[in-house]
């Protein structure tokens, strides 16, 4: 059986999620944020092997918030992440399963971004893990990739980014951050169509690759072909050449891209695949808008909004719930 409450907090949270979409992507500023923010995110994964093995596809970035959101929220036990808490939470919001979270837990520690902590609680057989500074140092490096850019839309991001580093407020953005994807917020519900690159390994980045290979006198998103080095591509986020020629394959069956002539291999990306990126930076803008006017609220010590609220304009009278 459904809970009616929460489904009816999600139809209203993706219902003003949409609308503030539409304003974001009205500002005549948009591209140029959104051509700035794929290229922090494409030089911070590019190369980077342990990156693109824990936090490049849509569930394992997921994770890596949930990990941060767990630590700063303990339990009424005072128990902050765990591999049990981390597991049950993965597998409720359908995130991915027990076993394969506990195997990212596993791969997370081995790469030396999670560690054990102290003890927390009664119960000393629970010793939670906490994040390492190597992890926190990543999280701020995606997040001022993404809030530099949205600063040039939505300007409470410009404190946010002068605040990053700050561990009280990396705390707070966190602790918003998460209850938002608990409560039910999801890229996939705004850009459906990225699925076919999130749920590959580096399929998100290779398609962002691809974004900002434009030529001299492009625009952006790329209307002209763009080349395509399968091999070097491949190198760079550690995939297999047939991984990335399956995956152009694939999208340019769906009408994503097409095939041109070229003696090295190019794709001109259609219209579907550019509105479709272009919907994603809305969505991932929207997002954490919302989060950083909550977070600054509480920092500067008033009363933060209660969530599911990412209405920080006004909705329109016409807007309607979205279906799921």
């Amino acid at each position: 059986m459904i809970d009616r409450e929460k489904a009816l907090g999600r139809a209203d949270l993706r219902r003003r999620t949409k609308a503030v979409m539409q304003e974001l992507r009205s500002n005549p500023d948009f591209l140029r944020a959104s051509e700035q923010c794929v290229r922090g995110l494409v030089k911070l994964y590019s190369g980077n092997r342990i990156l693109n093995r824990i936090l490049n596809d849509r569930g394992r970035v997921i994770f890596g918030i949930f990990a941060l959101y767990l630590d700063a929220c303990p339990d009424e036990h005072g128990v902050g992440l765990t591999v049990t808490r981390i597991a049950s939470l993965c597998q409720e919001l359908g995130v991915c399963s027990r076993g394969r979270a506990k195997a990212i837990v596993m791969l997370m520690r081995w790469a030396g971004y999670l560690e054990a902590g102290p003890e927390a609680g009664s119960n000393r057989r629970q010793r939670p893990l906490v994040p390492t500074s190597r992890m926190m140092d990543v999280q701020i490096l995606r997040w001022r990739a993404i809030l530099s850019s949205l600063a040039l839309l939505h300007p409470p991001s410009r404190k946010a980014v002068e605040l990053i580093e700050d561990p009280v407020f990396g705390k707070m953005l966190i602790r918003q951050m998460g209850s938002r994807v608990e409560a039910g917020f999801r890229l996939r519900h705004y850009a459906p169509e990225a699925n076919l690159f999130a749920e590959r390994d580096a399929g998100i980045l290779i398609a962002w690759q691809l974004l900002v290979s434009g030529g001299e006198g492009d625009v952006f998103p790329p209307e002209m072909p763009v080349p395509v080095p399968v091999a070097a591509l491949a190198r760079q986020y550690f995939v297999s050449r047939a991984h990335v020629l399956k995956l152009l394959r694939e999208a340019e069956q769906l009408g994503m891209i097409r095939r041109t002539p070229s003696a090295s291999g190019s794709v001109q990306l259609l219209a579907p695949m550019r509105e479709t990126m272009l919907n994603l930076f809305a969505a991932i803008f929207a997002g954490f808008a919302d989060a950083v006017e909550d977070a600054l609220a509480e920092y500067e010590g008033r009363q933060p909004s209660a969530v599911p609220k990412v209405d920080f304009r006004s909705v329109p009278p016409e807007a309607t719930p979205f279906s799921f």
